[in-house]
């Protein structure tokens, strides 16, 4: 027997959840390779993150947990944060040179929503 089925239209697109900044998106995502697995990154992750970056933030946050940006909700918060950050390199006189060794420090960093680039050029503004 066959038998008449509802069609109903869909009015709102479902979002997606990006997987580096957990973001909602309903507009332009990639599907991208991350360590072992796949996942959706956003067009602002796109845009922002290199390869090599988006593989290392991937491999602090599967380790430490949390997300880029967790921590931050505005650029104020990510600027006070990495002027601790700067702080706490002058007094303990680090090196800058060797932050991509600093582990807990680019944690931190990914959770306030501060890009590997933005730490290293503003440690250096910031120090000097």
């Amino acid at each position: 027997m066959i038998t008449s089925e509802l069609v109903r239209e869909k009015k709102k697109l479902s979002s997606v959840k990006c997987f580096l900044c957990r973001s909602n998106t309903n507009s332009y995502f990639k599907i991208k390779k991350i360590g072992m697995s796949f996942g959706i990154v956003c067009e602002d992750c796109l845009k922002s993150f290199s390869d090599k970056e988006m593989e290392l933030i991937n491999n602090m946050i599967t380790a430490f947990g949390g997300y880029f940006g967790l921590l931050s909700n505005s650029k104020e918060t990510s600027y006070s944060k990495l002027k601790e950050i700067a702080e706490d390199y002058k007094t303990l006189n680090k090196d800058i040179a060797n932050i991509e060794n600093d582990i807990k420090t680019l944690h931190s960093a990914f959770l306030y929503g501060i890009t590997p680039r933005q730490l290293v050029q503003g440690l250096k503004i910031l120090i000097d």
